[in-house]
């Protein structure tokens, strides 16, 4: 079983509101334009997306890297996740994703080794976590529901976090 067709499968059963970011796959779209549960839908990429109106003023743009300020406190119910497109703003995503969201996440790679570091990251709020195989990648499903988020921790998640990130830099070039 491909990623694309599981993935499929997981849109046809959502109902209520949903955040897709860096999805390419046109079974996907449409499979998600059929399904009539789903009140809202915003698909983004990791710059921008907007309408396509020549008029400046009128254009509406959503940055993947302000959902914070976009949706409201547990106002997502799905999302699902290019690794890709968030791979440079992971740190402050996994924070900004577990404030809005209130069911489940679906992060898709062909990198095992970024979804176990995503899932380490996500323990720290839920337990709930899960890396499938398949044939051309993996999918790591978070479920979110009692997932709870401190501001001071988060603070220091964030520092821990950039810590490791400089780290994993440093002992990056050291090798090469």
């Amino acid at each position: 079983m491909r990623v694309s067709s599981t993935l499929v499968k997981y849109v046809k059963n959502m109902s209520g509101s949903l955040v897709a970011i860096g999805i390419k796959d046109t079974d996907i779209i449409k499979t998600i334009e059929k399904n009539n549960k789903i009140t809202m839908c915003d698909l983004l990429n990791s710059v921008s997306i907007g309408s396509k109106t020549t008029d400046k003023k009128r254009r509406k743009k959503k940055y993947v890297k302000s959902l914070k300020k976009q949706y409201k406190k547990n106002n997502i119910n799905y999302m699902i996740v290019n690794v890709d497109e968030v791979r440079n703003i992971l740190k402050t995503f996994i924070r900004d994703s577990i404030y809005i969201n209130n069911k489940e996440i679906y992060y898709f790679s062909t990198k095992k080794t970024i979804l176990e570091r995503i899932e380490r990251r996500y323990h720290r709020y839920t337990k709930k976590t899960e890396i499938t195989k398949y044939e051309d990648g993996y999918i790591l499903k978070i479920d979110t529901e009692n997932a709870k988020n401190n501001y001071f921790k988060d603070k220091l998640y964030y520092i821990k976090d950039t810590l490791s990130n400089l780290a994993d830099l440093i002992a990056d070039i050291l090798i090469s």
